[in-house]
């Protein structure tokens, strides 16, 4: 029984901690990015790639993007999409 409260607990402190977004600003530069959990095709907080975009600056010039695949028609987009972590990052200058 106390393993698997050990357990829960352990599972919802990761799926916890991996819902973060934010920004890093250099000068003109900036690098926004946002994780997410998935599982069975849901994100857990919330679409990664839509909390990345939130982040980026006013007015800013994208440069790049890069994102986990999260389609159902590749090998890594199906695993991805079952059960695993996604990430997004956006640069650029502003």
């Amino acid at each position: 029984m106390i393993r698997k409260s050990i357990l829960v607990v352990a599972m919802f402190a990761l799926v916890g901690s991996i819902g973060c977004a934010g920004v890093r600003q250099t000068n003109s530069n900036f690098s926004a990015h946002a994780e997410s959990f998935r599982i069975f095709g849901n994100a857990i907080p919330g679409d990664d790639m839509a909390a990345a975009a939130a982040q980026v600056p006013a007015g800013a010039t994208v440069t790049s993007v890069s994102a986990t695949p999260a389609d159902w028609t590749s090998v890594l987009g199906v695993l991805g999409n079952v059960f695993g972590f996604h990430q997004t990052q956006i640069s650029g200058t502003k």
